[in-house]
C-alpha cells in the first residue's frame, strides 16, 4: 500500500495540527479566564454589602469634595486679598528693619569707637598714676637720703662744736 501525499496535503496536516493546538491553547485560556472571573465573582458576593455601602455613600463623598473645593477656593481668595492688603505693610516693615539695622550698625560702630577711646584714656591715666607713683617713690627716697645727709651734716656739725 503505497499513498503519496502532496504538498498540500501536507500543509492541510500541518495547519490542522496548528489549528488543533491554537484551539486547545485558546481552551486552556478561557479555562484561566473563566477562573479568574469566578474569583471576582466571589469577591464581589462576598463584599457585596461594602460595595452597596460605599455606592451609597459615593454622592455624599462627591458633596463633600465639592464643598472642599469650594472652601479652599474661598480661603485661597481671602488669602490672595490678605497678601495684597498687607503688602505694602509689610514692605515698609521691611525699610523700617532696615533703618533699624542701619540704627544699630551706627551705634555698635560708635560704641566699638568709645569703647576704644576709653581703653585708650584708661590705659593713659594708668601709664601716668605709674608714672607719678615712680617719681613720689624716687622723691620719697630723696627725701630719705636728704635727711640722712642731714643728719650726718648736723653730726657732724655737733662733734665739730662739741670738741672745740
Amino acid at each position: 500500500m503505497q499513498a503519496t501525499i502532496t504538498l498540500h496535503d501536507l500543509l492541510r496536516i500541518v495547519l490542522y495540527l496548528a489549528g488543533a493546538g491554537v484551539l486547545i491553547y485558546l481552551i486552556l485560556v478561557l479555562k484561566n479566564v473563566l477562573g479568574i472571573v469566578k474569583k471576582i465573582n466571589d469577591t464581589i458576593e462576598n463584599n457585596q454589602e461594602v460595595i452597596d455601602d460605599t455606592m451609597k455613600k459615593i454622592p455624599s463623598l462627591t458633596t463633600n469634595a465639592v464643598e472642599i473645593t469650594d472652601n479652599i477656593n474661598l480661603i485661597s481668595g481671602e488669602a490672595t486679598e490678605l497678601v495684597v492688603v498687607a503688602r505694602p505693610e509689610v514692605e515698609k516693615l521691611v525699610g523700617t528693619v532696615g533703618t533699624i539695622t542701619n540704627t544699630v550698625d551706627d551705634i555698635s560702630r560708635s560704641v566699638d569707637h568709645t569703647a576704644l577711646k576709653l581703653t585708650s584714656t584708661i590705659s593713659n591715666v594708668t601709664d601716668s598714676v605709674s608714672d607719678t607713683a615712680k617719681v613720689v617713690s624716687l622723691n620719697a627716697n630723696n627725701v630719705v637720703d636728704y635727711f640722712y645727709i642731714l643728719r650726718e651734716v648736723l653730726e657732724a656739725l655737733r662733734d665739730v662744736f662739741l670738741r672745740s
